[in-house]
């Protein structure tokens, strides 16, 4: 018998038609705020507000930073926001891209197969370069708190901290999810040599 003919196979292939779903309707959601972004940052007042002065304050601002953008912020920051939007947006797209064709893979009943693993692994490696990029860019914010001038208070290098503990605890469980694909891979595999 094959392993991936168990019975739990069912309720996987009916669970994940919905994560399908759900996984088209996000990227359609990211497209269209990737897109709407720059005309939302071009109705935001021009200021004085640099790229530096930002990632100083971001550290230290707890109103989700309006405050500093009703202030007004300068071109270079409108452009440096929209390619990092793009970036984050393009790489968010590219996991949930992957997988949807994970879920596709399960609501196909191939569960345990190297195309899976494939769009797992794809999957985890862009989420893997996405926590870095998020937490190199906190950590910029951190150290710019501490020493650009005119930032008022410095960052809470705990929150940071605390941050960065989170993302290596779901990078464990991801892996774990990983390991176990390519398990079920290589005892399919088997199964079916022996048959």
């Amino acid at each position: 018998m094959q392993v991936q003919k168990h019975s739990r196979i069912v309720s996987i292939r009916k669970l994940s038609k919905y994560f399908i779903y759900l996984a088209v309707l996000s990227m359609i959601f990211i497209v269209l705020g990737t897109l709407l972004f720059p005309f939302v940052l071009a109705k935001i007042p021009s200021g004085d507000l640099t790229i530096a002065g930002y990632l100083a304050k971001a550290a230290t601002v707890d109103d989700g930073l309006s405050s500093l953008l009703a202030s007004g912020i300068s071109t270079q920051l409108k452009i440096a926001a929209s390619m990092a939007a793009f970036f984050f947006s393009a790489l968010l797209f590219m996991i949930i891209g992957h997988l949807k064709n994970l879920m596709t893979c399960f609501y196909k009943g191939e569960i345990f197969n190297r195309q899976a693993v494939f769009h797992a692994k794809k999957a985890f490696n862009l989420k893997l370069l996405l926590v870095c990029a998020k937490l190199a860019l906190d950590f910029l914010c951190l150290i710019f708190s501490y020493f650009y001038p005119g930032s008022n208070s410095s960052g809470d290098i705990s929150h940071f901290i605390g941050n960065v503990l989170d993302q290596l605890a779901l990078i464990a469980f991801f892996l774990l999810l990983i390991w176990s694909l390519e398990i079920g891979v290589d005892l399919n595999e088997e199964a079916e040599l022996t048959i």
